[in-house]
């Protein structure tokens, strides 16, 4: 069991992939239910995830709350209109350098490109980009990155790849260029974004945004790009299918999230609830 905590909480920030759906994709309808009793009772609910808006929204939808969301970790953030509120990309030019390195040292490497709800790949047909689209639900366009207008900024370049070369490359990436964000989401993914990018500066945001303390707000995350956000809020939740370094940097360790345990993690604490 997780211990009770006595501080009243305001807001709470969620990662998707790995900790709000399960491995099948999907929210459990407990997990609903939690989620459902908290946004009656006025605590937002904020979803922060690498993902772009449109692989945002439709589980926003389902689980029938309105909130700002967190897309890109960080690089834009969007209001409960859908308006940005803030937007943080890499330079248009450096896109298509870091776009030709790939594509001349690491052939095989899968890279496409996201800015705002666009999302860019020169190949539609490439199996990683496929297996992205059924996860996020999200539809590329065929296109190159110098297809964006000159004053385009890039909110996320992802590279998709076999484990072993996808560590490769974030070290070979970290080498050859600065100022970027360069993180593996998960063992085969690797995300490059602006280097002033992280989801802890987004729950800073939005905490100021909503006049809220960082100190009442909750975190729950599973993986190595969840790190700051689970070290920035007042208290913060890994998934048991966290890596064990991961669950060593948060505050608790929840069940995983094949076993509900953002439901779980939520049920611990006290919320101040006071908008019906």
């Amino acid at each position: 069991m997780i211990p009770s905590d006595p501080m009243q909480y305001r807001m709470v920030f969620c990662d998707i992939d790995g900790t709000l759906i399960n491995s099948e994709h999907h929210i459990s309808q407990r997990t609903k239910q939690e989620i459902q009793e908290l946004y009656h009772g006025g605590i937002p609910f904020i979803l922060v995830s690498a993902r772009m808006p449109s692989g945002i929204y439709p589980l926003q939808l389902e689980l029938g709350i309105k909130a700002p969301i967190v897309c890109y970790s960080g690089a834009l953030i969007l209001n409960e209109r859908g308006s940005p509120i803030k937007t943080i990309g890499i330079d248009r030019e450096k896109a298509i350098r870091i776009d030709t390195f790939l594509k001349k040292e690491w052939s095989s490497i899968c890279c496409s490109a996201y800015s705002c709800n666009d999302w860019l790949t020169d190949n539609i047909r490439n199996k990683w980009i496929m297996k992205e689209q059924r996860i996020t639900t999200s539809v590329p366009i065929e296109g190159r990155i110098s297809d964006f207008s000159e004053k385009t900024q890039i909110h996320k370049l992802l590279c998709m790849g076999e484990a072993e070369m996808i560590s490769e490359l974030s070290i070979g990436l970290k080498e050859m260029f600065s100022g970027l964000s360069i993180y593996r989401s998960k063992d085969t993914y690797l995300e490059i974004m602006n280097g002033t990018v992280s989801k802890s500066d987004a729950v800073k945001y939005l905490c100021k945004d909503y006049n809220i303390p960082i100190e009442a707000t909750v975190s729950f995350g599973d993986n190595y790009n969840d790190v700051d956000m689970l070290m920035a809020t007042g208290t913060s939740f890994a998934m048991g299918n966290a890596p064990e370094e991961v669950k060593r940097l948060a505050m608790h360790v929840t069940l995983d999230n094949d076993r509900e345990g953002v439901a779980l993690g939520l049920q611990q604490l006290n919320f101040m609830k006071n908008r019906i």
